[in-house]
């Protein structure tokens, strides 16, 4: 069992937060001109570029999690993390640890990190498909394939 981020910290700054998921392609260029595209893993990890501008009493909560929460930024965690979806929890790791650029300036401590993302969570397949078939659904399709089948055998 992952431990979970610390309830009482904040989450990443908003205004330097981003997501980028680690290339799946594999491209073949072809003697033909044209290239050959392909999926090499089924999951890949997303970075998230993070940063944090805390209070002294948070920044010692975030110090204490990554120091003895997460073994010196080692182990995996469970943290929300903000997706189109809204806040979904993953499974995360730091990349590079935030106590490895802490500046004080203001009177608030700042962090900055790269964080791991295990399997970044998407709308279902499920879902996709419903959207891709509107107005249609799934079943109102598959019925009108059937349909259309019954049709053609019959003639």
């Amino acid at each position: 069992m992952l431990i979970n981020y610390p309830k009482g910290l904040r989450l990443p700054l908003l205004s330097s937060y981003g997501l980028s998921q680690n290339s799946n392609l594999l491209r073949t260029q072809m003697a033909s001109g044209s290239a050959r595209v392909r999926q090499r893993f089924h999951s890949v990890p997303t970075v998230m570029a993070a940063s944090w501008k805390l209070n002294k009493d948070q920044a010692s909560i975030l110090e204490g999690f990554v120091t003895h929460g997460i073994s010196n930024a080692v182990n995996w965690f469970v943290m929300p993390v903000l997706t189109p979806q809204g806040l979904i929890e993953h499974d995360a790791r730091f990349i590079k640890s935030p106590l490895e650029s802490c500046a004080f300036n203001g009177g608030f401590w700042t962090y900055n990190a790269n964080i791991e993302i295990k399997k970044r969570q998407v709308i279902s397949e499920e879902l996709m498909v419903n959207l891709l078939l509107t107005p249609l659904t799934a079943e109102t399709f598959a019925v009108s394939v059937t349909n259309s089948m019954n049709k053609y055998l019959e003639n």
